[in-house]
């Protein structure tokens, strides 16, 4: 397994090397090609995925066209997570923003490590609640901060992201059409010069 995926899984809770082994056997590998998708909405989330590399877009269609509702890189777990708990069909898409290639750890194989001790529930809990700060996080800083902050914010929590991303999908992510966030990272580029 990698160390991208190793270091998070450790980073909240210190398995033991038993526990990681048990935690890792129940993840499994799937690729995905750019554009593919992890999820499509009407379909029941089967699994939450950890990232090992490439990126994933998680978004919805509303009247106004798509909405980017977060992005995944890299370490982070993504799916539509009130899907997966409730086996409901979800609204949302998930969908590859190049190759990508995650681990997969399925409802069934989540209860499973949830009964084998605390430290897997922890786990859960401790994903759930980032998750949920997360989610408030974004929903706060799109009704109350302006699109420039909101760019700004994104840019510093991931600085490659207009490397690796197209730029109506950010645009989407922040509210906003893509020509305003085209001026918008013009004047941020004449204040920095």
């Amino acid at each position: 397994m990698s160390t991208t995926i190793i270091n998070a899984l450790t980073a909240l809770i210190d398995f033991s090397d038993a526990e990681l082994a048990e935690f890792m056997e129940a993840l499994k590998p799937r690729k995905l090609k750019k554009n593919d998708f992890m999820l499509e909405a009407g379909t029941i989330c089967k699994s939450m995925a950890i990232i090992n590399t490439g990126g994933l877009r998680y978004y919805s269609i509303t009247e106004k066209g798509e909405q980017s509702n977060w992005f995944a890189f890299e370490g982070e777990w993504l799916g539509d997570y009130e899907s997966f708990l409730t086996q409901q069909p979800s609204l949302h898409f998930i969908q590859a923003l190049e190759d990508t290639e995650i681990f997969c750890l399925s409802y069934d194989d989540m209860q499973k490590l949830y009964s084998k001790g605390i430290r897997f529930e922890r786990f859960g809990r401790l994903i759930a609640e980032n998750l949920f700060i997360s989610t408030e996080r974004s929903r706060h800083d799109l009704a109350n901060l302006p699109a420039d902050q909101r760019y700004l914010n994104l840019i510093n929590r991931y600085p490659n992201i207009l490397k690796r991303i197209q730029i109506q999908h950010i645009a989407t992510y922040l509210g906003i059409q893509p020509q305003s966030l085209s001026r918008i990272r013009r004047n941020i580029a004449s204040k920095k010069n």
